[in-house]
């Protein structure tokens, strides 16, 4: 008995709601198969040659797959390897503004969390801890974050920058130093303040590797 054209209808319809559903869903998985090809590579070439390899060699993979390598996934295992195969990379943790009673607010506490991780990871690598005066009678935030970072155990050297009172400041108070070990740096953050550090620290000729801790 043939089908009603209510019928007909509602089946072609079904038919090509089910077409465009499967071919979105192809696109998607192409387009997951490629990203995950494209960080193969990266992360690939980052950890295939040891920890012997040339900071500027990781520096130029990193700026050709920038688009991978901002990936959050992709930036945290970056972050370990570039830091695993050259010792003289630093950790720069980026500041926040102190509570009114001097004690780090908790977008600090999760950076200085982040970077705690990292930095037991790696110990051998420098931590540069950047921010300046809160208020006069607080320590400046880097003060506040190396006292942070040392109540957590952290044996790494670290370097305070008590100067910057913005992120533009936190680059530009710490590029010779970054620069003087290749250009290269790790830098934690927070997300979404991840993507405007490190288009300054781009900015600045620095290639950066975002390691982000908590929201903020």
């Amino acid at each position: 008995m043939p089908h009603s054209p209510r019928h007909a209808t509602r089946h072609a319809t079904h038919r090509a709601t089910h077409r465009a559903t499967h071919r979105s869903a192809d696109h998607v998985s192409r387009r997951t198969v490629a990203t995950g090809a494209a960080f193969a590579v990266v992360a690939g070439t980052l950890l295939s040659v040891g920890t012997a390899a040339a900071n500027p060699e990781d520096k130029s993979i990193i700026s050709a797959n920038r688009t991978i390598a901002d990936i959050p996934v992709v930036s945290k295992a970056a972050s370990h390897a570039v830091l695993a195969r050259d010792a003289t990379v630093p950790v720069v943790v980026l500041g926040a503004r102190l509570n009114d009673d001097c004690t780090p607010p908790q977008v600090l506490d999760d950076r200085l969390d982040a970077a705690a991780d990292l930095a037991k990871a790696h110990l051998l690598n420098p931590v540069i801890v950047t921010g300046g005066e809160t208020a006069p009678d607080c320590p400046t935030e880097a003060q506040a974050m190396d006292a942070g970072l040392r109540a957590r155990g952290v044996p790494n050297q670290v370097i305070e920058e008590n100067k910057a009172g913005s992120t533009v400041e936190n680059v530009a108070n710490t590029a010779d130093t970054i620069n003087s070990r290749g250009g290269l740096a790790v830098v934690v953050t927070s997300t979404p303040h991840n993507v405007r550090a490190l288009q300054n620290f781009r900015d600045a000729g620095i290639e950066a590797v975002a390691y982000t801790g908590g929201e903020g």
